[in-house]
């Protein structure tokens, strides 16, 4: 009786020294632990001490202006924007078809506004993601339309024009703004005061032609009217 005592003492023993083990021993890993995780690296600010290369160089634009060129590539440069309202002070509708990449016309109805935001062509630093449209041109030019009056070649902004600078959203001094106004002229306003841009060419047209009245199409007998500077483009109709 003893020995089978004996017996089984020694085998819940080693029951519990076996269990104590499994427990010390790790389960096996997956195979997706022992694949190498890929290394994710936040763009950082270049070093000062790699800035060092760059000191006393500089990138002059074509307006004269100085770029350091510490700024190229430079995570922690931010590309200078420029903000500029378009304006319809018109008594009718207008459109603008503009080369900056979109692909469609604006219609903008009387007293209508639309906000533009520019980046800057000159400034070396890297243009953000979300700038999906690349400008190599300071100027972004349109076609405009007015109550059957067509235009080519008007400019809505000109990182060269010598308001431009004061039209940054960082240390600038407020928003441009390009006015089509009274029927007549394109006005650039800033703080700095205003500046004409050039005349609209609104035709002034009569159906009673030459006492006739009013049976001849719209069109017959229109004239530009008299105006004091230079029309803002090119007269395409």
């Amino acid at each position: 009786m003893d020995a089978g005592l004996n017996r089984r003492l020694r085998a819940a023993v080693i029951i519990t020294a076996a269990i104590a083990v499994a427990d010390v021993i790790p389960a096996p890993l997956p195979a997706a632990a022992f694949q190498r995780q890929p290394e994710v690296v936040p763009l950082t600010p270049r070093p000062e001490a790699d800035n060092a290369v760059f000191k006393g160089c500089f990138i002059t634009d074509k307006n004269g202006r100085k770029w350091p060129c510490s700024r190229v590539n430079n995570p922690a440069a931010n590309l200078t924007m420029f903000d500029c309202n378009i304006e319809n002070r018109m008594g009718t509708e207008m459109y603008l078809d503009c080369d900056d990449g979109d692909q469609r016309a604006y219609y903008y109805s009387p007293g209508a506004m639309r906000y533009e935001r520019y980046a800057s062509v000159f400034d070396p630093a890297p243009r953000p993601r979300y700038l999906s449209r690349r400008r190599t041109s300071p100027t972004v030019a349109c076609e405009w339309g007015c109550a059957g009056n067509v235009m080519t070649g008007v400019v809505v902004w000109d990182e060269q024009w010598p308001e431009a600078w004061s039209c940054r959203e960082v240390g600038g001094d407020g928003r441009c703004r390009i006015v089509f106004e009274n029927n007549k002229e394109v006005v650039l306003v800033t703080r700095a005061g205003r500046r004409v841009l050039g005349d609209l060419p609104i035709k002034e047209c009569s159906k009673n032609w030459w006492g006739y009245g009013g049976w001849l199409p719209f069109g017959l007998g229109c004239t530009y009217p008299k105006h004091d500077q230079n029309y803002y483009g090119t007269v395409k109709s």
